[in-house]
């Protein structure tokens, strides 16, 4: 099962390493598809690689993902355990927000990693990645730490709503807001698998 899983997912990229359905494949370096076990019970989502993220085609390898490393170790979760993904798979120029048409064509990529991984858990790293799933608009300032029972892509699981790691970066209240979201995180996961 795990070996299927692991096809299918190796597949999906082989598409979007050679996908132009926006224009963000002309500014790009990389691809970055996605990392993690093909049998993740947790899947985070973020909004787009960084700078970093395009030169390593690693999500969440710059500064955001030493934060992300940090607060799943708080929370008792190891990053090798958990697959991790974005929006956009293609690097927004000077790192701005997604467009709704570059999220529009790489919607069949994060719909994929979905359907075929099938989590028990997504958690949304901020705004973007939580307005593409839940399909409407999240203020994260008042929805983070909440839990929902989702379907996505065919799969259903529980969408966890929390800050981009990013957000730390600039304000040590947000910092306290995302320790305190993956310590609850960490809480829920362990009475729940």
């Amino acid at each position: 099962m795990k070996e299927e899983t692991e096809k299918a997912l190796r597949q999906l990229e082989a598409e979007a390493v050679v996908c132009k359905r926006c224009m963000l494949h002309k500014t790009r370096t990389n691809v970055v598809f996605g990392v993690g076990p093909a049998d993740a019970k947790i899947m985070l989502v973020g909004e787009g690689p960084g700078f970093t993220e395009d030169q390593t085609k690693i999500p969440f390898s710059g500064a955001a993902g030493k934060i992300l490393n940090e607060l799943l170790r708080e929370a008792g979760l190891r990053r090798e355990d958990v697959h991790v993904t974005n929006v956009v798979l293609c690097r927004p120029p000077q790192n701005r927000d997604p467009l709704p048409d570059e999220i529009e064509a790489c919607r069949r990529f994060l719909e994929g990693h979905v359907s075929i991984i099938k989590p028990k858990f997504i958690v949304a790293l901020g705004r973007i990645a939580a307005r593409t799933l839940l399909g409407k608009h999240v203020s994260i300032g008042r929805e983070h730490g909440k839990l929902f029972d989702f379907t996505y892509a065919g799969a259903s699981f529980k969408l966890f709503l929390t800050y981009h790691p990013a957000a730390a970066l600039y304000g040590a209240e947000t910092k306290t807001r995302l320790q305190a979201d993956f310590k609850k995180l960490g809480q829920i996961v362990k009475s729940m698998v």
